[in-house]
Parts: C-alpha cells; structure tokens; sequence
C-alpha cells in the first residue's frame, strides 16, 4: 500500500463489507487518513492509530506495544475505555515471548484470541495477560515499508470474551499499515530535516570560525597594548553590529576604568570614565578569571538589584555581553563587554561562544604585546648604557687632559710668579744705578716683560683648553641624564619586574570598593 492509495480502493480490497457497512468503514478510514497527514510527529501518528481503533472497533483498551528488544517493550500510546486501568508508558518484561514470534510479526502474523484460557497459551503469558484484566485480544504487526518491526498495535477486550470479525481485523491492519507508512515518511522527513540543520550549524560554525581567525590575526599583527586593545573594540562591534564596544580595565591605575571604546557616533562617549560602582565586588574578578560568561537580554529582567540597573540606565544599556580578558599567567586583565543600547537583543549562543574566544585570543596578544615592550625598553636601556658608558669613557679622556692643562697652568703661574719678582727686584734697584747700570736695567725689563707675555699667552692657551674640556664634559652628561634619567635607572635597579607585578597586585586589591555588583555583573 502507498501513501496516495485510495482511501475507497483500500475498503473494496480489504474489508468485509458484509460484516460492518461499507459507508461506515469508509467514512472511518478517510477520516483517519485525513489526520494522520496533519499529524507531524511520531507520538501524534500512534495516538491517533489507538484513538481511531478504540473508537471504530469498540473495544476495551488499544495500545501501541513498542519493542526495544525480543523479550522487552514499552506502552508508548493507549486509547483506554474508564473503568480500566491505563498501562500507558509500562515496561513490559516477558519472557514468555520468543524470538520466534517476533520474526513471525515481522512477516505479517495477526494472532486473533477470543478466549485466553482456551488459546493454548503458556501460563505465564496468560499470568501477564491476567495482570492488565485481559479476556480476549487482537494483535496486528506495526511494520515500516523496508519490513523492519516497529512494533505491535494490540486491541484488548477487558469486560468479557470476544469474537474478533473478520471485518475488524482488516481494519486495524489497515490503519497499522497507513500509520506505519506515514511514520516512515516523517522519520525520513525528520532526517532530512536533522541533515539540513546539521549542515546549517556546520556552515555558522564555518562562518564564526572564519570571523574568529580574522580578528585574531588582526589582533596578533599589532605591537603594543593600545593598539591590541583599539582592534579588538573595533573588530568586535563591526562583527556583532552592537551599538558599543568597551574594554573595562581591572588592573593597575586602569582599574574601573574605560580603556578602549568603539561606539556609534550618536552615543555619547565614556572612554576614560573612571567607574565607581558600589555594586560591584572584588568576588567577580576570581570568577572572570576562572572565565565566566554573562549574556543579559534586557536589564529589567534578569533580576539585577536597582542601583545596577541605574548604572546601566546612565550609559543607555539595554542589553550586555560580557567576557574576561586574561594575561597568558591567568591573571585577570579586564572585560570585553558589548552594549546594545537602542534596542534588547536576544544574544545568539555562536556570538557569545566567539565573543569569549575573542577575550582569550586578546589576552595572549595584550601579553605578547606586553612582553615586547618590556624587551624593547630592555634593549633602550642597554643602549642607554652603553651610551652612558661611551661618555664616561669620552669624559675619562676629557678629565685627563684637564688635568694635564691644568699641570701646565701651574708651571706657567709659577714661572710668571718668578718672572713678577725678577722685574720687582730690577724696579725697586732702579734708583742705585747710574746711567750705565740703568740702560742695561731697561733692557733687563724688557726681556722680562716678553717672557711675561709670552706665558701669559700661554696661560690663556692652557686655560681656555681646559674650559672647552669641562664645556664638553657638561654636555656629555647632560645629554646622558636626559636620555636616561637617574631617578628611573635607581627605580628600575632597585624594583625587579617580579616586585613590579606583586606591588601591581596589593594595589589593585587596595583600590576595588566592595559592594554588591558591578555595571557590568550581577549575582543572580
């Protein structure tokens, strides 16, 4: 039998029309072919089997026996006449059921029993049967199209003995077939469907995982903190289409502070805000740390305290995402948060999973981009020394010659010392001598006062070298502290990285105030 079988041809072929009417069994089986074709599932289909059964046959009670092994099943729809007991979702164990009776239904068996105690069944299958008041029963194989055995569809008769017609067993065999054949359709249906979507969430992964390699090497292309920092707000709000984008710093002087920003240009901006928020408290760095994750729809409803949602309010969020940004050590950094502000927005699991990679692959590159400005300015301050040591050996040399023009100012002063008391003698003598003695005095002093001159000249000379030498050595180590200053080299000598981090650490712990919440968490 097909789907598109006629509903009529089916009755002429099939029933007894001698036993029940022939309008009644077609007006049955039209109505039941009817809906099942608006039924969508498989539950739908096996209820509507029993119910149409129960309702046509008139009989006690109609199940749907859904086998799972050879000796075991499960009630997995029932049509039940009131005065009975349901046995809808029982686990039915009997041993008394062979293997060889399941190949038998598989094959198309109908068993027909009018009387259970005269059917020559085993005691135990009467004993089961006795347990759910069974007199008499009626059972019709469920079989898919391919032949494999769904299950049985059973009509019990509970009140009393029965003779099951002719009539109403072609009947339920048609309805088993038709249900058996309108399930098939929907479990291929139902794959189909399965094979679509899995096809469509590997081609959105696909998509978000090409998202995710593009801003990573966006991120991973720059060299230093800010710039990391500006790609990632930017990237980030183009990808999501959010009407912000921020990055909250939690470290340092950065701590409560808006450190990055990208944001439509009709909101106003609150980069550099510093965040004093009451509600927030230091617990939530530990749980960011350990990479929680918060996604809020619409601030009014998800149970945040009110000055939460005030702080929200000043800065026109209506909806966050919120992911950790992490060093490569594990400490916490900051909060990558998109804003929507205009509208609430229904975050998608695909962004808020590419959003906390995003904050992952931001804290590897702030932590490279960190590492290369420290060996960067390793490698100034070694050229700085090595600079400095250049101009003290540059200075050495300077000194040297000072001291030396300085050695020569001596013997010059003192030689004009000699030379000053040699034309005092000759001045104060002048009067004793006569003519004669004068003229030669004359010409002693004139000698005198060229010699006198003559280191004079080469006192200026010595002197005016050794100024150009201290001239020079005062330039030196003005451009020296200039291009490295002391008070950063004693700075830098006496605190170590190591003690860098650690006094980085009492101080952040020092500035968070405790509260509640933050403007970017809640404790539900």
């Amino acid at each position: 039998m097909t789907k598109n079988q006629d509903a009529s041809e089916i009755v002429n072929n099939s029933l007894e029309t001698n036993e029940l009417s022939h309008k009644t069994l077609l007006n049955s089986l039209t109505n039941v072919i009817q809906k099942i074709r608006g039924k969508t599932t498989e539950k739908e289909i096996v209820q509507l089997c029993v119910d149409q059964v129960h309702e046509v046959i008139e009989c006690d009670r109609v199940v749907v026996y859904s086998l799972r092994s050879e000796s075991q099943g499960k009630i997995i729809a029932e049509a039940l006449t009131t005065g009975f007991s349901p046995i809808i979702d029982s686990i039915i164990k009997d041993h008394c059921f062979e293997a060889r009776y399941a190949d038998q239904y598989q094959k198309g068996r109908v068993r027909a029993i009018d009387n259970i105690y005269e059917a020559g069944m085993s005691a135990c299958h009467v004993e089961n049967l006795e347990k759910i008041e069974v007199k008499a029963n009626l059972v019709v194989p469920l079989i898919f199209p391919d032949h494999s055995l769904f299950g049985l569809l059973v009509m019990h008769q509970c009140s009393a003995f029965r003779q099951w017609k002719q009539s109403e067993i072609n009947f339920a065999i048609q309805i088993a077939a038709w249900s058996m054949e309108q399930i098939a359709y929907f479990q291929k249906y139902s794959q189909l469907q399965a094979e679509l979507e899995k096809n469509l969430e590997w081609h959105q992964w696909q998509k978000w995982q090409n998202l995710l390699q593009k801003i990573t090497y966006d991120i991973h292309k720059v060299n230093n903190c800010s710039e990391v920092l500006q790609v990632t707000v930017d990237r980030v709000r183009e990808v999501l289409q959010c009407d912000r984008t921020v990055i909250y710093g939690l470290q340092d002087e950065n701590l409560g502070k808006i450190i990055a920003e990208s944001a439509l240009a009709t909101l106003e901006s609150i980069k550099g805000s510093i965040i004093k928020d009451p509600c927030f408290e230091y617990r939530f760095i530990d749980k960011y740390r350990q990479g929680r994750v918060r996604a809020i729809d619409n601030i009014y409803q998800a149970g945040m305290s009110a000055c939460y949602i005030e702080n929200l309010e000043k800065i026109d969020v209506k909806s966050n995402l919120v992911v950790p940004i992490n060093w490569r050590n594990g400490k916490i950094y900051g909060l990558l948060v998109a804003h929507q502000c205009f509208k609430f927005r229904k975050w998608q699991v695909q962004e808020i999973d590419w959003l906390k990679q995003v904050g992952y692959q931001t804290g590897l590159s702030l932590s490279r981009a960190r590492l290369e400005e420290e060996l960067s300015d390793g490698e100034s301050i070694k050229n700085n020394l090595e600079a400095a040591r250049e101009a003290i050996t540059f200075t050495k040399l300077k000194a040297q010659k000072i001291r030396e023009s300085l050695q020569q100012l001596n013997t010059v002063s003192l030689e004009l010392n000699n030379l000053s008391r040699i034309l005092n003698k000759e001045v104060n003598s002048r009067a004793r001598f006569d003519l004669r003695s004068e003229t030669r005095a004359i010409k002693v002093m004139q000698i005198l006062v060229r010699k006198m001159a003559f280191n004079v000249e080469k006192f200026k000379k010595y002197l005016g070298s050794c100024q150009t030498d201290v001239t020079h050595i005062k330039d030196i180590v003005d451009e020296s502290l200039i291009r490295y200053p002391l008070n950063k080299v004693n700075r830098d000598r006496d605190k170590p990285l190591n003690k860098i981090n650690r006094d980085r650490d009492k101080q952040k712990k020092l500035k968070i105030e405790r509260g509640s919440q933050s403007i970017f968490e809640y404790d539900t």
